[in-house]
């Protein structure tokens, strides 16, 4: 069932970065570590290069930068011949390949899917850079660790969803065999809780942002991250198209740097994030503080991706999209352009 994916040696925890507490320093970041826009992002006419970014999920930390950048009204002052104007749908890849968006911000099967499709465009760095699922069981289960679900059965959104490729790749991870363990589909977040109340499903994985809210709410509990377990992976990257790369070079390069920028803001200063989680996005104070402990501090700040996370985005690309099947590690490599490269 799960034989293709190779088990992978277990890497150690991330490094948890430091949180700044001075906002005055954050705010002169914003201002100037951007150098105040690259040459040659102005359109012929001299007005400013405008660049139309869709996320998938509004107010999604593992979407952080370019919210970070509009609630910090970054833009203007970091790059001035720049434009944002940020959307969100959940159909990235289709915006981009009907040209309605320049980039993306989205999970990188979607986008790597749509390029073995056609979609001509790169990546240009991850925004998530690790496997961002937990482990989430009812709040009786005596579970834990994910060892302890071995015989369970595990709900999931659709069959090739990121929740049933990260339960496929850990149980294998764990060496358990296909008897060992069960996957049931259910639909949304919705439909999962409800399977686990009535005893349907034993457990699932799912994003800190839901996991966590879940726990507080005590409609569940929260074993843990599987990142590690995952190994080298990113479960959301920034995307532009060829067009834009092409014409504009220099503003997709300021808009990536200042992107990065923004969520480096949010990473070191938590009453900046707390400010941003709770009064923008209308978080309780209590799972903002999770998110800013647990979430926040793995984002990227340059968004340079490893050999190992190429190979673990195609790993999951392949679980996921079936037409990526024929895919390789070359064609993987061929999609990724590091934004300081431009």
């Amino acid at each position: 069932m799960f034989s293709w994916i190779p088990a992978r040696k277990k890497s150690g925890p991330p490094r948890q970065l430091p949180l700044l507490a001075s906002m005055a320093a954050v705010s002169a970041l914003a201002l100037t570590a951007c150098g105040g826009g690259a040459s040659g992002t102005s359109n012929p006419d001299g007005g400013p290069v405008q660049i139309r970014v869709i996320e998938s999920n509004k107010q999604d930390p593992t979407e952080l930068g370019a919210e970070a950048g509009n609630f910090m009204e970054i833009w203007p002052e970091c790059s001035p011949e720049v434009k944002v104007d940020l959307t969100a749908g959940e159909k990235v890849a289709e915006a981009l390949a009907a040209k309605s968006a320049d980039i993306g911000i989205t999970s990188p099967n979607r986008v790597i899917g749509a390029v073995s499709q056609g979609l001509k465009g790169k990546i240009i760095g991850a925004s998530m850079p690790v496997w961002d699922q937990y482990v989430v069981v009812r709040k009786d289960s005596k579970a834990t660790s994910f060892a302890d679900l071995k015989g369970s059965t595990f709900a999931i959104s659709s069959f090739g969803s990121a929740g049933d490729y990260a339960t496929q790749k850990i149980a294998r991870e764990e060496g358990w065999g296909p008897n060992d363990f069960k996957t049931v589909t259910m639909g949304s977040l919705d439909g999962i809780m409800a399977g686990l109340k009535s005893g349907t499903a034993d457990a699932f994985l799912w994003s800190a942002q839901a996991a966590f809210g879940l726990e507080i709410e005590g409609s569940a509990k929260v074993l843990g991250s599987v990142k590690d377990l995952v190994g080298p992976n990113a479960m959301t990257v920034v995307f532009a198209t060829d067009e834009i790369i092409e014409k504009h070079p220099a503003a997709v390069k300021s808009f990536a740097e200042c992107y990065y920028k923004a969520t480096e803001a949010m990473m070191d200063d938590s009453a900046l994030a707390t400010k941003m989680l709770v009064e923008d996005w209308g978080m309780s104070p209590e799972l903002a503080a999770r998110i800013i402990e647990h979430e926040i501090p793995l984002s990227s700040r340059d968004g340079e991706l490893t050999p190992e996370q190429l190979q673990g985005l195609l790993e999951a690309t392949q679980f996921t999209i079936k037409s990526a099947k024929s895919l390789t590690i070359d064609d993987v490599k061929g999609m990724y352009k590091h934004w300081k490269s431009l």
